[in-house]
């Protein structure tokens, strides 16, 4: 995927109103801004489209056999996101275990001060694109690798046989086994897919926390028989149990990650970097870029502002600005469905129904194998309750580690090279220290490839898109960007001119200033 595919987070667009928003929800439309990329189309359903339960987020609402959502729920749906009273959305059909994630929380991000400064995302790829069969044939793969280890793929002959059919499609035209399942964000393609900062021990006060992690069994996928799909789908809790390795391991593989981020708290995976960054030097000042004061200064250094305190305190508060955006994103403005909605469609379609989308994925090898191993179509699940019963465009996941990340970019030398860096051994249960014949970590690299982890960990669990992940990162990123600039302008060091400016590389390779 070439740069040109992304849309910059410092695209100048218009903003539509929030009543004007209500609106196109009604109308079941889902906007575009400018600066979107080509390959992005806008989505234009019909309400009517949009009821049948094939072109928007159903799950826990009552569907038929065929996995349409009931087209009175539907329309009950739509009408709780018009209106965003409670009221509405008790009224909703849903009466089992598995309850709605917050959708009220998409409107607490109008309240924010920073919310104006937010782009909004480009419009989720349509139904019957051509992208989102792309899209899914991406998601198709990864469920089929998901136990192959990532430091195998180059000479894994399933990795081969995937690379020869992405490399067909425009969203990964030049994949490599090196590239596979990356963004190709600046140093992210260098060395190993798993960033360092998801195996290095993690400064936890005068203790060293290992991570080393409980895994489930390699073949445990949940969802790919349609009485299972259409329990989970109704909200029932699932009946499958996910069964985990007695060991911990270090993370090796696309089920092992996804795990990671199935489990993890919100800003989990920052909060450690920060960490991490902070005890991967021989002193604090050696981690801060040339734009601190502190790095010079001749008698003071920072902590509660620019300094150690501030990093590890900033990852919780830009998550909070990051959920609030995302949610506002999710509810309010595209409620795109998720994957497994989509591979209940390319059931459907294997078997010789119409349901709107593009032949590309139905005809695949990808598609062909999981029905020869699984018996369906359906995308098989990494989790037994398959995806969280929220929208999927963005993934929230992929918007908090944008925004962490890029604070720590913010904040800490990109350019430095980790002092120590690790490995986990072939079988995954120790650790040696970095293959030397590889790049040196550098400290902008690996937190670039620690949001994709995040990010695509979602992926390979089969609950996101590459959209999702992308679209989120930047979202993330451009929230990072609003809440730096607010705090540079209320420090004492930015009033009285010490601070000039935050600045970080960007996703896209662009350089940020705020």
């Amino acid at each position: 995927m070439s740069r040109s595919d992304f849309t910059s987070p410092n695209a100048t667009v218009d903003q539509p109103s929030r009543r004007d928003l209500l609106k196109l929800a009604a109308a079941g439309v889902t906007t575009a801004v400018a600066g979107a990329a080509p390959s992005v189309q806008a989505a234009t359903e019909s309400t009517a489209k949009r009821a049948s339960g094939n072109a928007a987020f159903g799950k826990t609402l009552p569907h038929d056999a065929s996995g349409n959502v009931n087209a009175s729920a539907a329309d009950a749906f739509e009408a709780a996101t018009q209106s965003a009273k409670i009221a509405d959305w008790e009224r909703l059909p849903v009466t089992n275990e598995i309850r709605l994630v917050n959708p009220l929380a998409a409107y607490a991000w109008d309240k924010d001060p920073l919310a104006p400064s937010v782009i909004k995302l480009p419009a989720f790829p349509a139904l019957d694109s051509e992208r989102l069969a792309e899209e899914a044939l991406e998601l198709y793969w990864m469920a089929l690798l998901r136990d192959v280890p990532l430091w195998d793929y180059e000479r894994s002959s399933l990795v081969r046989d995937a690379v020869a059919e992405l490399k067909k499609t425009k969203l990964n035209a030049n994949v490599t086994p090196q590239t596979l399942f990356r963004l190709g964000t600046p140093g992210e393609n260098d060395g190993y897919w798993i960033s360092q900062m998801l195996w290095m021990p993690v400064p936890f006060g005068a203790q060293n926390q290992w991570q080393a992690y409980r895994v489930p069994f390699k073949g445990t996928d949940f969802m790919t028989s349609w009485p299972e799909y259409l329990k989970v789908a109704n909200g029932e809790w699932p009946p499958g149990i996910l069964n985990h390795f007695a060991d911990l391991y270090y993370l090796r593989s696309g089920r092992d990650v996804g795990e990671y981020v199935h489990w993890d708290f919100c800003n989990q995976a920052g909060i450690n970097a920060a960490a991490i960054l902070l005890g991967n030097t021989h002193r604090p000042r050696e981690a801060w870029p040339a734009g601190n004061p502190y790095k010079s200064s001749r008698s003071m250094n920072g902590f509660v502002t620019l300094g150690p305190g501030y990093a590890q305190n900033a990852m919780g508060m830009v998550c909070d600005l990051a959920l609030k955006a995302c949610w506002n994103e999710k509810w309010v403005r595209h409620r795109a469905l998720r994957p497994e909605e989509y591979g209940a469609l390319v059931d459907r379609s294997v078997r010789g129904e119409t349901v709107g989308i593009h032949p590309l994925i139905v005809k695949s090898d990808a598609v062909k194998r999981v029905r020869e191993k699984f018996g369906s179509a359906l995308l098989p699940q990494a989790f037994p309750e398959g995806s969280p019963a929220h929208p999927s465009y963005p993934s929230g996941h992929a918007t908090i580690a944008g925004a962490c990340v890029s604070v720590l970019k913010a904040l800490f030398d990109e350019n430095r090279k980790l002092r120590f860096a690790m490995q986990p051994t072939r079988d995954g249960k120790d650790w040696e220290n970095h293959n030397p014949n590889l790049p040196a970590p550098t400290v902008g690299g690996e937190l670039n490839k620690l949001a994709m982890n995040i990010s695509v960990g979602r992926n390979f669990a089969g609950i996101h898109w590459r959209s999702d992940a992308w679209q989120g990162m930047l979202l993330g990123e451009s929230v990072a960007a609003a809440f730096l600039k607010s705090e540079r302008q209320k420090s004492a060091e930015g009033q009285q001119g010490w601070q000039t400016s935050f600045e970080f590389t960007g996703f896209a390779g662009n350089r940020v200033s705020c």
